[in-house]
């Protein structure tokens, strides 16, 4: 067997049990999330909007990135008539969802910040109204971004990634999905983290009445922040390797491993929209307890309802 049938064969294998370990565990962990989220003791806390709205968004790169390229591996696509607009939609909906989700966090990280600054004028950013405004400025931001994909982005699938049809547009593509999704925000989640532990450390300062809930609510993003700069780095070396040796001259191996190589690390990103619930769990006690409530409140209920209908008699 030579060494691009195994690649092949490897790829295949990722391309199949990646996604479909993504699909299920993402599905599910988001799903509770948004459940967690809205329950009436996270739901006043600013940070729970924007880690509503990035498990909202996590589920645009889930199935739009990962059922996609599972369906791919059953030789279920669309006919090759429509494999460019089928390539646009997958595609501008996939980093929809990847970037809204990244760029929510980075809404996050600066929420926090703000809610452990000494300055009055800065901890006033620290509102629910304010992170509602700020969740939808960035939903329409990174809608405009993305959409040029709808004109310039004509390619075919290869090994399950759509490419564009001419070098500008795929050039163009590179260096927007590195500025805007696999750069910068994980640089502003670091800078806005360490702002706020700078401030927790000089200041001290967190409400009274939120501090338990605030500090545990910086662990849980901290973390997350750390995993997503983690499984989206590779995409941004990736992206600047291509670059970089876009002009040279290369064998039919070395571009087979260069396409294992981009299939991988957009299987990573795509895995970190499905990993935020059980991050979030092992990391915080108050999102442990809305959990535990959530799962036993169909079991107080019917213990309830009789006690209080004997009172009442």
């Amino acid at each position: 067997m030579s060494a691009q049938t195994e690649i092949q064969i490897v790829q295949g294998q990722l391309l199949r049990y990646m996604p479909l370990t993504t699909i299920i565990i993402g599905t599910i962990g988001n799903i509770l999330n948004c459940l967690i989220f809205t329950r009436r003791k996270l739901s006043r806390n600013s940070c729970s909007i924007y880690f509503l709205a990035s498990s909202i968004a996590n589920f645009f790169a889930i199935y739009f990135g990962c059922l996609t390229r599972l369906l791919g591996t059953f030789n279920i696509q669309p006919p090759a008539s429509q494999m460019g607009l089928y390539c646009k939609i997958k595609t501008f909906l996939t980093y929809i969802g990847l970037a809204s989700s990244a760029w929510f966090i980075v809404g996050a990280c600066a929420d926090r910040y703000a809610s452990s600054a000494a300055t009055v004028h800065i901890r006033s950013f620290s509102q629910v109204k304010v992170a509602r405004r700020i969740v939808l400025i960035i939903s329409i931001l990174v809608f405009l971004v993305y959409f040029q994909m709808n004109f310039c982005f004509d390619g075919t699938i290869q090994a399950a990634n759509c490419y564009p049809a001419s070098g500008f547009c795929n050039g163009w593509n590179d260096y927007n999905l590195l500025i805007t999704f696999s750069l910068l925000p994980p640089i502003l989640m670091f800078i806005f983290g360490w702002l706020t532990i700078r401030n927790v450390r000089t200041t001290g300062h967190l409400r009274p009445q939120t501090s338990v809930k605030d500090r545990q609510l910086t662990t849980m993003l901290l973390i997350q922040v750390i995993s997503t700069a983690i499984l989206t780095l590779p995409i941004s070396i990736q992206k600047l390797y291509s670059e970089i040796t876009l002009n040279q001259m290369k064998s039919q191996q070395s571009k087979l491993i260069e396409s294992f190589f981009a299939t991988f690390v957009v299987l990573l990103a795509l895995m970190n929209t499905s990993t935020s619930f059980y991050l979030f769990t092992l990391t915080g006690k108050i999102f442990r307890k809305e959990l535990k409530n959530l799962i036993c409140l169909r079991q107080r209920q019917p213990t309830v309802e009789p006690t209080m209908a004997m009172t009442k008699r």
